[in-house]
């Protein structure tokens, strides 16, 4: 799978949409349903496992990845359905789930539920679901709406500098009939389990942290390759030889290796929290969105540093170096990763009084 998500990266990039053969492998091979209950034929995959997994993909390609991360996470959703909801949903094992939480959607009380009209952006993936999560606020608070498919108009707005082939478009329902039944706002409990008392608000930043490192990985990879087959104009040997290009390399190198072992040392000692039933402090989950934003602002500036080293190479369309540069720049704008989180982390480290709730 990763080989033919490599080999079709470009394209994708190109087209602004995955291949339906990528799609299919993704699918195939349960990458859209890591986080799901194995009950319901999911991969039940613990965090520290799902992060490498994603940072894999996301090493093939960052939209690949991104995909498969935007819709795993949101099939954790089956941990907080009712059984009969969340066996319509999920029933299917080729079902795929995505959407996006933010509460901007309007309701109107209808016998046993709601109807729900709205336009929601950054609409990762939807074009490829079968149902799609919508947030809205009701007179009893926010809530995440699930919609079939067939209730969901796509806009093609998603023309963006990097992440192109996630579909990220704008999309609407307009006076849609949600029951209660498929109305939820974690962390209402369903199932037991380590992963839904991880921290639910976490796993969409933890997400993107670990695609931005693998958009990191490819860049360190590509110039590596680069280095040893390129000579410099008015070079004397190949860019391999060259100090400047050699401290670059080892700097880039150190860094992600940081910034990985940051991000999966935090995640380890949720997961460990979550696995023992002890929850997480507020302290404790702003340290882990710490972990999360460094990751992607650390990504973000690996990926220029190899796209520097690699010199006039890299602005061509062929050179995978511009990809992971744009990549990794869409991918640190993420508000999950925002570096306001770095001003929270700073907040209540020091006691200073903030909002905590969406840690």
């Amino acid at each position: 799978m990763h080989s033919l998500i490599r080999a079709e990266a470009a394209k994708a990039d190109h087209d602004r949409r995955l291949s339906p053969a990528v799609v299919a492998a993704l699918v195939e091979a349960g990458a859209t349903r890591m986080l799901a209950p194995a009950s319901l034929g999911g991969g039940e995959v613990d965090l520290p496992s799902w992060v490498v997994a994603i940072e894999d993909l996301a090493r093939a390609d960052g939209s690949a990845g991104w995909t498969a991360m935007t819709t795993s996470a949101t099939s954790s959703l089956a941990w907080y359905l009712p059984p009969d909801t969340a066996a319509e949903v999920f029933g299917s094992p080729k079902s795929v789930i995505a959407g996006t939480a933010a509460p901007v959607g309007a309701v109107v009380a209808a016998d046993g539920g709601h109807r729900v009209t709205g336009r929601w952006g950054w609409g990762s993936a939807v074009p490829l679901c079968d149902w799609v999560v919508g947030g809205a606020m009701t007179p009893d608070g926010p809530r995440l709406m699930i919609f079939p498919s067939a209730d969901v108009t796509v806009h093609d707005t998603w023309h963006a500098t990097g992440l192109r082939a996630t579909q990220s478009h704008e999309w609407e329902v307009a006076d849609a009939f949600v029951p209660a039944r498929r109305q939820v706002w974690p962390p209402a409990l369903r199932v037991p389990g380590p992963l839904p008392a991880f921290p639910f608000f976490a796993f969409l930043a933890v997400g993107v942290a670990a695609v931005a490192l693998g958009i990191a990985a490819r860049s360190v990879e590509e110039v590596e390759a680069l280095a040893v087959t390129k000579t410099p104009q008015h070079g004397r040997g190949p860019l391999a030889e060259e100090a400047d290009a050699q401290r670059d390399l080892g700097t880039a190198e150190a860094r992600l290796s940081a910034a990985r072992a940051f991000l999966r040392a935090e995640v380890a000692a949720r997961w460990a929290a979550a696995v023992a039933g002890t929850p997480s402090t507020p302290q404790e989950r702003a340290r882990l969105r710490l972990a999360c934003s460094h990751a992607a602002a650390e990504a973000s500036s690996i990926t220029r540093l190899a796209f520097d080293v690699g010199g006039g190479t890299s602005v061509f369309e062929s050179s995978p170096l511009q990809r992971c540069l744009r990549d990794a720049q869409v991918a640190a704008q993420h508000a999950m990763v925002s570096r306001r989180l770095f001003e929270t982390y700073g907040k209540v480290k020091l006691g200073v009084p903030t909002d905590t709730t969406r840690l």
